[in-house]
């Protein structure tokens, strides 16, 4: 019966080496890069792969009009439309008691890191034309590299499923708007299912909704669109009201633009309100948070610029909308959530229980409508994605890109990610610490996964550019035992124990965070505010004093830099 699912496998010369390998895990060309960091609708070009012609199947020749017909998108585009998640970063921390000028600061602070790293993997995917499992396979080794990619499937998973209930958010308030009488659906759960009925319905409609849209491709550009929509119209009903208080408040607000001083009182706190611990680890904490959902984007994001032509595009364009565009997006939040409390005297984090504080029925539906699109757009192109590329190196004679897109929304469900959404404090839990929400108690479905990516993240970069110093052997990265990174039965050890040692730092403010009952010193729970940061040094550091000090094989590192010249899959930009 599994023969029957069994994918066709392809191949690719490279020089005198044939790759081998299902279609959606075959290395991109050079000659089939096409992504450019402007956008120039309408264009694509056709390009050919060289294939071998006894492996020429259809499934083949699709792949093969997939990287000819590939447009000239804006990268940047995809990077800023990936940013509704930093709305509720922000105005989470405010919500925390975060003064809301230090939770801008935090947030851009936590962009600009993190989109160093983006943009440094991102480099190594448009120079080598590899997705992120197999560059795993460099410093993890062949088999080593499913350590990596449990890792990034766990928490893209886990993000899929809180995506996708906020998603049904959006649906019980388009169904508020147009039956009003929704509002009053009985509830039939108890108080402990942390979800009412309406909520549950809803989440699966949209999930039903969501399944067949997995397939499409580029609906992040029609998200670019609407999320300004979104945010325009949340704007408009908090400031442009004839209501005396509203009236107040935009005085307030044109105020402080006009003399660029700031928010005026909406800006003006100055002392955390509802957290005892001291301003710094406050920050760094929202830092940290801001991180964490870009954190998996700074892994796989070869799976996507493996398309791009120049790598240079895909540095600034990560540093610059990462650092920005993405900012002002948290910025929004901020603003949003301070005028709500202002106004209406409620403080809340979710943007769509401000759409349904308002009188206008129309623009709570169609501002919920433009955030339920923007969710689908983020769980295809970020999470589903990011499952369906690591599921097809775990799976390979089964699984393909678009299988596992499935079967990462299969997974979803078990998340119960109306736990994770329950509160502004879980919320932030589970942005910043673990991925193991499958792990003792619902503590740990709140929380995030920062702590593994970080290492990671660090042995991978360390690994690639000081070294090997930017020399890999493609081909090898498809073989098994005769692969220049079989190392020690298809794992590389020395990444392996530097990814437990610089899970030490950060374990007891991790394992507080899962249990609250377990006592750590004072700290670990600091040192904790900045797991991403830290976990990435000491990956790092402790990667390359093991490689130094006990090296691999010889091969590993210099057959790559001989073969480097004659691929056709490296840029010319490694050898520089």
């Amino acid at each position: 019966m599994l023969s029957s699912f069994k994918l066709h496998q392809a191949s690719l010369h490279d020089g005198p080496h044939l790759i081998h390998a299902q279609p959606d895990l075959l290395p991109v060309p050079r000659s089939a890069r096409t992504w450019n960091s402007l956008h120039l609708a309408g264009q694509s070009r056709r390009t050919t792969v060289h294939v071998s012609p006894q492996l020429s199947s259809r499934i083949l020749d699709r792949r093969s009009i997939r990287y000819a017909r590939f447009p000239r998108i804006s990268y940047a585009i995809f990077i800023i439309a990936d940013s509704q998640s930093q709305y509720q970063v922000a105005s989470t921390a405010v919500v925390a008691g975060l003064s809301p000028g230090a939770a801008i600061g935090a947030v851009f602070l936590g962009h600009f890191l993190v989109s160093l790293a983006t943009a440094a993997n991102g480099w190594i995917g448009t120079t080598h034309g590899i997705n992120f499992p197999v560059l795993a396979r460099v410093a993890f080794g062949v088999n080593g590299t499913m350590l990596a990619i449990l890792c990034r499937a766990v928490a893209a998973t886990v993000w899929f499923g809180t995506q996708t209930f906020q998603g049904g958010q959006c649906i019980e308030v388009m169904l508020g708007a147009i039956w009003p009488s929704f509002k009053q659906f009985p509830n039939r759960l108890p108080p402990s299912a942390h979800v009412t009925s309406s909520q549950l319905l809803c989440f699966f409609i949209f999930y039903i909704i969501q399944l067949p849209l997995l397939g499409l491709r580029h609906l992040f550009m029609l998200k670019v669109v609407v999320m300004p929509i979104f945010g325009f119209t949340l704007c408009k009903f908090l400031l442009s009201s004839h209501d005396d208080k509203l009236l107040m408040l935009q005085k307030q607000v044109g105020w402080a633009v006009g003399t660029a001083r700031g928010f005026g009182p909406i800006f003006s706190q100055s002392e955390p309100r509802l957290s005892t611990l001291p301003v710094p680890v406050l920050f760094f904490s929202a830092m940290s948070s801001a991180i964490a959902p870009k954190a998996t984007l700074a892994l796989n994001i070869c799976d996507f610029t493996r398309f791009a032509k120049n790598p240079r595009d895909v540095i600034w364009t990560n540093i610059v909308s990462l650092s920005i565009p993405v900012t002002l997006c948290a910025v929004l939040g901020i603003v949003v959530t301070s005028a709500t409390e202002v106004i209406y005297g409620v403080s809340t984090w979710n943007p769509l229980q401000v759409c349904q504080l308002w009188n206008n029925r129309a623009a709570a539906f169609f501002a919920a409508f433009c955030w339920g699109l923007a969710v689908i757009a983020t769980n295809i192109s970020a999470n589903s994605t990011a499952v369906g590329n690591d599921l097809t190196i775990v799976f390979p004679k089964y699984v393909n890109i678009r299988r596992g897109q499935y079967i990462c929304a299969i997974l979803g469900l078990a998340t119960c990610p109306w736990i994770i959404q329950n509160s502004a404090a879980s919320f932030t839990s589970f942005l910043y610490a673990s991925g193991l929400f499958l792990s003792v108690s619902y503590a740990a479905s709140s929380g995030g996964y920062s702590i593994f990516l970080g290492p990671i993240c660090g042995i991978i970069l360390s690994d690639y550019f000081i070294y090997r110093r930017k020399h890999i052997d493609v081909a090898s990265l498809f073989q098994r035992q005769t692969s220049e990174y079989w190392y020690t039965y298809g794992v590389n050890p020395r990444a392996v124990a530097a990814f437990f040692f610089a899970l030490i730092p950060t374990l007891p403010g991790f394992v507080a965070k899962v249990n609250n009952k377990v006592k750590v010193p004072l700290g670990a729970t600091y040192l904790f505010s900045i797991v991403w940061p830290i976990g990435l040094l000491v990956g790092s550091l402790c990667y390359l004093l093991l490689s130094f000090a006990w090296p691999p094989p010889a091969k590993n590192v210099q057959s790559a830099s001989a073969s480097a010249s004659a691929s056709i899959l490296t840029n010319d930009e490694a050898n520089k």
